[in-house]
């Protein structure tokens, strides 16, 4: 219980820090469950919503020292997205959707839990996944340091909705299709390596981010302060 005192100041613990925070907290979604849904009712409902833990210092977690993006680089990144030309064997349109997954949390002006993206999130999103609430998209999305199974609705902003929508007739299938949401151009699931490659691909093609490209982290770009100025 003395998390929150924890490695705030040392960057290298960040991903344990963030491992024992996720059991923390997945311990009271499970203590909270009603026992009519078979749970043991051990603490009131909203229990697990309601921990705080202090913020780790300011790094990506699991990603010692690496500079996150400044929100002008996120809006650089995006306009890149924008731009991009593609490859010879592989159009623009999955990378777009890619890159503006990554930036749900940009595009949404706000730096919520509820709506970063992770890589191995993006990567792991499924067709079937998605479900839409009048104009409000939700997506199902496996959770960090929670059984391989277990999902959560996460808000998807329309801008990225409308670039997986672009995607989807280029998307490429094989013969046993796992459902993946983003696959390679043979069709299988694709990998968070490659989207790490992707997004580094789209960055070199913008004058403001050729110089990081090459050392731009996926995990940091997710990660990154999404609040814009206002006016």
């Amino acid at each position: 219980m003395t998390l929150q005192n924890w490695a705030i100041d040392y960057a290298s613990a960040a991903r344990s820090r963030d491992a024992a925070c996720g059991a923390v907290r997945s311990f009271y979604r499970w203590a909270e469950t009603p026992a009519a849904a078979g749970g043991p009712d051990l603490v009131p409902p909203g229990t697990a919503k309601s921990l705080q833990f202090q913020a780790g210092g300011n790094f990506a977690a699991g990603l010692p020292g690496r500079d996150l993006l400044t929100p002008d680089q996120c809006r650089w990144l995006a306009q890149a997205a924008d731009r991009y030309p593609g490859t010879r064997r592989e159009g623009p349109q999955r990378a777009r959707a890619l890159v503006y997954l990554s930036l749900n949390h940009y595009l949404w002006n706000r730096h919520s839990t509820d709506d970063i993206l992770r890589p191995g999130q993006i990567t792991a999103m499924r067709l079937n996944g998605r479900h839409q609430e009048q104009h409000r998209t939700t997506w199902d999305v496996p959770q960090k340091n929670a059984a391989s199974d277990a999902t959560r609705l996460q808000p998807v902003h329309h801008d990225a909705v409308r670039a997986i929508d672009e995607y989807l007739p280029q998307r490429a299938t094989a013969r046993d299709d796992t459902g993946h949401l983003f696959t390679t151009i043979n069709g299988r699931p694709l990998e968070p390596q490659s989207l790490i490659r992707i997004l580094r691909a789209v960055a070199a093609t913008h004058p403001d981010l050729e110089d990081l490209a090459p050392n731009l982290s996926a995990d940091a770009t997710t990660h990154s302060p999404g609040d814009r100025p206002q006016g």
